[in-house]
């Protein structure tokens, strides 16, 4: 059985895992830059690992700036990944698993992710939140909205985050027992 301690440590790696996942999954080039020639031309593409096979995607014309970014934007690929696998390890000496999701709940999830707008549009609006469908879209796509008072703006935003977290194959596999929410409550 876990200790409390042990909850509060595995609550807090499970997110620092999923913000570093996110982070990685926002860097647009993942990979090693590599330079092609062709009639005189520099290209640039980013060679990367898909699975078993390695791939080559086509980034843009060759220019000083953009190899520099994709040598950033590598190295920084790279630590995530590092981070991500330390704190696997840490986890899994803690004795949490990571279990593939059931065919049915990735359906589920599916089908929330694809309703989500709605969901939080419905939300806001039992929330008193004067608000039009368009507007909570652009609220939640990171766009300007005109007309809303900001405490309206981060209930929604809130709202944002609370599925994402709900929505998170981690919080959903992390099993929700007594001393789980003891622990989760003491934070």
């Amino acid at each position: 059985m876990m200790q409390r301690n042990d909850v509060t440590e595995t609550i807090s790696l499970i997110q620092q895992k999923a913000d570093l996942e996110a982070r990685l999954h926002l860097i647009p080039y993942p990979g090693s830059p590599e330079i092609k020639t062709s009639h005189n031309h520099k290209y640039l593409y980013v060679r990367s690992r898909v699975g078993s096979r390695n791939t080559s995607t086509y980034v843009g014309p060759y220019s000083d700036d953009l190899y520099q970014m994709l040598v950033r934007d590598n190295r920084e690929c790279r630590r995530l990944k590092k981070e991500i696998r330390a704190i696997r390890s840490r986890l899994a000496i803690l004795g949490y698993q990571e279990n593939e999701l059931s065919p049915e709940i990735i359906q589920n999830l599916d089908f929330a992710r694809a309703h989500i707008k709605e969901s939080i549009y419905d939300q806001a609006v039992l929330e008193g939140v004067a608000t039009t469908f368009p507007q909570t879209e652009d609220i939640l796509e990171n766009r300007a909205v005109s007309g809303l008072k900001a405490s309206d703006i981060q209930k929604i935003l809130n709202l944002k985050h609370a599925w994402e977290f709900i929505l998170d194959p981690d919080v959903i596999q992390f099993p929700s027992t007594l001393s789980f929410l003891i622990g989760y409550e003491a934070q």
